[in-house]
């Protein structure tokens, strides 16, 4: 890993790194307990299965009570009929008709499911400061907000089943973070290769455009995972095809030192293709896939410091994560079609 500090105005930089693969299948499949033998014989690792079974998990995230949240694609896998060439969706399999959100406690019971017929190519989620859930489906190429209560949707951004390129349209968007004054960061995505920002009611405020970087693409290539670290006004970037994570003024903040929104802070690069990145106690944590040179794995930055460590290697075809407040880390994997719990600290 290789970090870079990149310092803008009265902020404190932190280094940060990580890298990812494409979309459906350009690993090998792995076999169970083939992968990371001597992570798994330490303990550190172990295999959260849930009393009810779930498909594939696109989408990790923690609830306000503690539970892990898991989008999963039921049946559905992301393959080659999936989409046209035009970036549609294949109409023909239509939506998920089986619930695609599971709640469950940290004891592998199920307590709650939903989000039945809603959905056609889960991939991220995140939940809000008020507990509401906002997911990213790449089938559809929206984002949508699903109230904790009702479990509807009550706001969505992008046109239903129509990739686009303009303010109102997304391609294939991959994650969304949000903060507590309502700002939505979308990653758009596997098409576009973008990060906007909008207000609470969906209104477009800004658009962030990779940093440009000595020896580096000047464009990201698969924004796959957000990361929002709101008491430091910073939003990160899991760029996964360009191996490197890069991190922006978020804009939080108002006032006269307030810097605007997308201004580059800092980054990590050679780290892999990362696949996902989630913030916890100013740690930012990251899951890398099997890349040319870079062997997968996860691991930790303090954002302080900028001092990194890697605490597993070998644990391939990660998606997601998310963390509990107790330092717990929920890994999905597609295949094998898993949750793995790790233990951080």
């Amino acid at each position: 890993m290789r970090a870079s500090w990149l310092v803008a105005a009265a902020f404190l930089a932190y280094a940060s790194s990580l890298p990812v693969d494409y979309f459906y299948g350009d690993q090998e499949p792995i076999e169970e307990g083939e992968e990371n033998n001597a992570i798994f014989g330490r303990e550190l690792i172990g295999v959260f299965n849930p009393t009810k079974e779930i498909g594939e998990v696109s989408g990790l995230a923690m609830s306000k009570e503690g539970h892990i949240v898991a989008f999963h694609r039921s049946g559905r896998v992301w393959d080659e009929q999936s989409f046209n060439q035009d970036e549609t969706f294949n109409k023909d399999l239509g939506v998920i008709n089986n619930k695609t959100i599971a709640i469950i406690d940290r004891e592998k019971n199920t307590v709650d499911e939903f989000g039945e017929g809603l959905f056609y190519m889960p991939h991220g989620l995140t939940i809000d400061h008020n507990g509401d859930y906002w997911v990213t489906d790449v089938g559809s190429h929206q984002v949508h907000k699903i109230d904790a209560k009702t479990k509807k949707i009550v706001m969505s951004l992008g046109e239903k089943l129509v990739p686009g390129e303009d303010e109102h349209h997304f391609c294939k968007p991959t994650d969304v973070a949000v903060a507590k004054n309502g700002h939505i960061f979308v990653a758009d995505g596997y098409c576009n290769s973008r990060i906007l920002k909008f207000d609470s009611k969906g209104n477009l405020m800004a658009q962030i455009n990779a940093a440009v970087e000595d020896n580096q693409s000047s464009e990201f290539i698969v924004p796959h995972s957000l990361a929002l670290i709101e008491d430091m006004n910073i939003v990160c970037v899991a760029d996964r095809e360009n191996q490197r994570v890069q991190c922006f003024s978020a804009g939080l903040s108002e006032g006269d030192r307030t810097l605007p929104t997308g201004i580059p802070i800092t980054s990590a690069i050679d780290i892999g293709r990362v696949f996902a990145i989630r913030e916890r106690n100013h740690y930012l944590i990251g899951v890398t896939g099997k890349s040319e040179d870079v062997e997968a794995q996860m691991f930790s930055i303090d954002m302080k410091t900028g001092k990194t460590e890697t605490f597993a290697k070998g644990v391939r075809n990660c998606h997601a994560l998310a963390v509990a407040e107790d330092g717990t880390m929920y890994v999905s994997q597609l295949d094998p079609q898993r949750i793995l719990e790790v233990r951080l600290f």
